[in-house]
């Protein structure tokens, strides 16, 4: 026992070690808790006798539940709060000679009829399999000793008694939430928990008379709250981090100092050529000359005095301005296209189109005295016949 507890110390130490270049980050407290459920079946030595483990089984073992709840503090440590229960407790009463021997005579082994007893105890459980290997949360196998302390209530002779435990716990992943584990257990108590045998208390409570009890504990596992460890950065990744968004931020205002510098430079080439606009004359005013006989055509859609495109309407505001700039007559001929339509509907599109037009350019300016109208009805004067569906406008 005391050199498991050297090597535990030593462990921690390991531990602390590995902490200090902690590759995962502590979670809060109420994640990585744990509930375990368990049987278990365990062999006893008692004090006073000869006999071993090996020598009393199978008349010599007993059979019991666990329940448990821990808490991860890291990847590597864990402690653990426990109860067991065993199905009989010490067959104290070897001096009754009228009472008949259970279990082949083995005296000590626990019997249905007192009650059985039960064990209160806390473990510390160091992960080696995380210290060695590093952690995972998907590792199918880890490798965790414990050890710990407790006491015994046995139930049938009212008796307390304490007790040092240490074993392995071999845990295998099911998933995130859940695991089979299965504990090799050894403890320690003093022989009050077989009532002494008739022995003093001294006696009972000898070193070298102690009771001991090997069990083997088959059970699952179940992970409550956050289950994995987020990865933390060293100090010198965290410098690293540092240093370069620093240069990063260099860099930006490195750049931004030299926008600024050429937007100035702008300004000052912008504020040079404000001046010289200043100092300029005045453009002389634009001389509007009247090109002769110049024609522009707005076209309709089919059997309709609607005009066929908003476009055509741009042309005859220039034609519009230039009119009413120049005081010009405007000759508007209307004319529909001779291929569809009889004579009478084609000679009453062309007067209907010839008007549209005519009201377009009052609108835009000129007087309706300069614009005249002509009327040619169905007419076929270019190809394809459709474009004969128009109103020319022509200054004189």
């Amino acid at each position: 026992m005391k050199k498991f507890m050297i090597a535990l110390a030593f462990a921690s130490l390991g531990t602390v070690a590995v902490n200090a270049q902690r590759t995962v980050a502590l979670n809060p407290f109420w994640n990585n808790w744990f509930i375990q459920a368990g049987v278990d079946m365990s062999l006893a030595n008692p004090a006073y006798t000869s006999h071993w483990a090996g020598e009393v089984f199978p008349n010599g073992k007993s059979f019991g539940v666990n329940l448990a709840v821990g808490k991860w503090f890291s990847p590597e440590i864990a402690l653990r709060g426990k109860v067991q229960w065993e199905n009989g407790i010490i067959d104290s009463d070897h001096q009754n000679r009228n009472r008949p021997h259970r279990n082949n005579g083995l005296k000590w082994v626990p019997s249905h009829d007192g009650g059985g007893y039960a064990q209160v105890s806390a473990d510390a459980l160091l992960n080696l399999s995380n210290i060695i290997c590093g952690y995972s949360e998907t590792r199918f196998w880890n490798f965790i000793p414990f050890a710990g302390a407790g006491f015994f209530r046995a139930f049938d002779i009212r008796q307390y008694t304490p007790s040092l435990r240490t074993g392995i716990e071999n845990t295998f992943r099911l998933g995130k939430r859940a695991n089979i584990y299965l504990d090799l257990t050894y403890q320690w108590t003093t022989s009050y928990l077989t009532n002494n045998y008739g022995h003093s208390p001294h006696e009972a409570t000898d070193p070298a008379r102690h009771n001991g009890i090997f069990t083997m504990e088959l059970g699952a596992t179940f992970n409550l709250g956050k289950t994995n460890w987020d990865r933390a950065y060293s100090q010198a990744e965290i410098d690293a981090l540092l240093k370069e968004k620093d240069n990063r931020i260099a860099e930006l205002e490195a750049e931004l100092n030299r926008l600024r510098a050429e937007n100035a430079k702008l300004q000052q080439e912008l504020a040079k050529l404000r001046d010289q606009l200043k100092n300029q004359p005045a453009p002389p005013e634009p001389i509007v000359r009247v090109i002769g006989s110049a024609a522009t055509s707005v076209f309709f859609e089919k059997n309709s005095t609607a005009i066929d495109s908003e476009k055509d309407l741009v042309n005859l505001q220039a034609v519009a301005a230039v009119a009413k700039a120049n005081n010009n007559k405007v000759v508007v001929t209307g004319s529909a296209d001779s291929a569809t339509g009889t004579t009478e509907i084609n000679q009453r599109l062309s007067e209907g189109r010839a008007n549209v037009v005519a009201d377009k350019l009052v609108e835009y300016g000129v007087p309706r005295a300069n614009i005249s109208t002509v009327y040619k009805g169905g007419v076929l004067e270019v190809e394809p016949y459709n474009l004969n569906r128009r109103a020319v406008v022509e200054l004189k």
